[in-house]
């Protein structure tokens, strides 16, 4: 499908029908989901990760090929498979595909789960998805990422609800792919009510600042938390993070006539994490109009007073409602540490995959991550009668059957050299956003210095929790979660070209314990022997000489 939501006309997106964003997918806290993805992908199979969703005892729905299913194989056989799972938790997310760079196509959509708020309000308005953007598919940029010298890609523009402004080149007119665009996203608001907005940064490589012009923002949810408010003009908001915040309709600080009042909605790029290359983006892609205002005259308003520095938001200011305590780590003898830099993979891969020769991958611990599309991890967990998976694994953290439900895991991960750790790697000056799949967990310290034992100061009494942290460039994490959901969860880097060159791990968790009904491994088994008849189908590849599969795999 041709995306033209700047005025540029990119014919290789990829969405959910016929639409990007993607369909607005709603339920009620406590609700049972049935969704079910047709794949008319041609050349690609694909899957669909609910992004931030535990997924408590349903492994079989995270949605991730090579972990818990095979992807859903596309034309000619237009295969379908349905996710079943229930709603957990409440507040706003996404859905997005997790098969190799889809997402960063368009194959992506919001998603939100309805229960209480910690803070009052007059309307809730539909999500606000925030991404950067590019003009051609981001399968054809990849090895721009893993080529030596040749530096990342660089995205072009940045779309506010799939909308967005682009100075298209005269030569582009001439060819006529290219219209320029003079709408904006935009809302309208009464006077004096309070609005909720659904904040979510869905780029590919970029964290945003988001500000209304002469507004407040009171925040009261991140990710999937609720918290306790706090005031701000600005927030920060990292790739895959998601905000809940009311906006009070009245403007602070503007004399001029009602009639005038209307505000740039702005999201910067912050810096040092974003590339934009030699493309000068605007970061005025939205209007806040006011009901009784000229929505014929563009706003004169001025950017506030704020930091845009690549960073979380202050977790002293991220005070959940319902209070968690942190215990000692369950694994303190064998502590689970990740260093995150650039090498040359010396593992010899399956099928000569990724490609062997001059080309580095990013890492998450000792080796980057790939998956085997047709052999993914469920089919070898608690599966005693199965064959035995792949020569090559995938790097798995195990968290043994021995260990409680209601245990601490730690994980550190640092962006620099650990002290105890003899890895061989270059460690560049980037922050990455780290995702952990089937579970929220507690930030116990993050700081932008590297780590050293003992020299940190944790935080045990209700720390902030999410599902996405900011690995600041140079610094360290610390997580930790419950053991309390068995399965395989992916974690890793939610930018996307890092992801596919290998920034991520497995963790197994108490796999002893997983659900897997027989009913869900049936189907799939299913969509696997499908997958296999489809892939092993040249006709269906992009290019039939090469190798299949580039990348990690998601």
């Amino acid at each position: 499908m041709t995306l033209d939501g700047d005025g540029y006309k990119n014919p290789f997106g990829k969405v959910f029908n016929q639409s990007y964003p993607g369909p607005w997918i709603m339920a009620c806290w406590g609700d049972d989901l049935e969704i079910t993805v047709t794949n008319r992908l041609k050349y690609n199979g694909t899957t669909i990760h609910w992004h931030g969703v535990r997924q408590y005892n349903s492994l079989y729905a995270d949605g991730v090929n090579g972990v818990t299913q095979c992807p859903i194989a596309g034309q000619p056989f237009n295969d379908s498979y349905t996710y079943r799972f229930k709603a957990m938790q409440y507040g706003t997310s996404w859905y997005h595909s997790h098969y190799a760079l889809q997402y960063a196509d368009g194959l992506l959509g919001p998603l939100t789960f309805f229960g209480p708020s910690s803070a009052d309000y007059d309307e809730a308005l539909n999500p606000t998805l925030m991404t950067d953007h590019l003009h051609n598919s981001a399968f054809s940029d990849f090895y721009q990422e893993i080529t030596p010298g040749i530096g990342p890609p660089a995205m072009v523009d940045i779309l506010l609800n799939g909308t967005g402004i682009y100075n298209c080149t005269s030569d582009e007119k001439a060819k006529g792919i290219c219209e320029d665009q003079t709408s904006r996203y935009n809302i309208t608001v009464t006077r004096g009510k309070k609005y909720l907005l659904r904040i979510i940064n869905t780029s590919v490589d970029t964290t945003f600042v988001f500000a209304i012009d002469n507004h407040n923002l009171t925040v009261i949810g991140s990710d999937f938390v609720s918290i306790h408010p706090y005031v701000t003009n600005s927030i920060r908001v990292g790739i895959g993070q998601r905000y809940h915040v009311v906006v009070e309709a009245n403007p602070l600080n503007d004399k001029r006539p009602a009639s005038e009042q209307n505000y740039w909605i702005r999201t910067i790029p912050a810096t040092g994490c974003f590339n934009f290359g030699n493309q000068v983006v605007d970061n005025r892609t939205g209007i806040l109009f006011y009901a009784d205002s000229n929505h014929k005259t563009l706003p004169t308003t001025t950017q506030a007073a704020f930091s845009i520095n690549c960073a979380d938001e202050p977790y002293d200011k991220l005070v959940p409602i319902v209070p968690w305590k942190v215990g000692p780590p369950s694994n303190q003898e064998d502590p689970s540490s990740f260093e995150v830099g650039l090498s040359i993979p010396n593992e010899t891969f399956p099928n000569n995959l990724p490609p062997a020769g001059d080309v580095t991958r990013w890492e998450l611990g000792s080796q980057p991550l790939w998956l085997n599309f047709s052999d993914p991890t469920i089919l070898h967990v608690n599966q005693g009668t199965r064959a035995n998976p792949t020569t090559f694994q995938a790097q798995l953290v195990v968290v043994p059957e021995s260990v409680a439900s209601n245990a601490w895991v730690y994980l550190l991960i640092s962006a620099s050299d650990l002290p105890f750790d003899d890895d061989l790697r270059t460690f560049l000056p980037v922050a990455h956003p780290i995702h952990l799949h089937g579970h929220d967990f507690v930030i116990l310290a993050q700081s932008d210095t590297p780590y050293w034992p003992g020299l940190s100061t944790l935080k045990f009494d209700n720390p902030p929790r999410r599902d996405v942290a900011l690995l600041p460039a140079g610094g360290y994490i610390l997580i930790a979660f419950r053991a309390d959901n068995p399965g395989s969860w992916l974690i890793h880097c939610h930018i996307a070209f890092h992801s596919s060159s290998g920034l991520a791990a497995q963790i197994l968790e108490r796999d002893g314990s997983i659900v897997f009904p027989d009913a869900e491994q049936a189907e799939t088994d299913r969509i696997c022997d499908n997958w296999n008849s489809w892939v092993n189908d040249k006709n269906n590849w992009w290019d039939p000489e090469g190798p299949f599969q580039d990348d990690s795999g998601i």
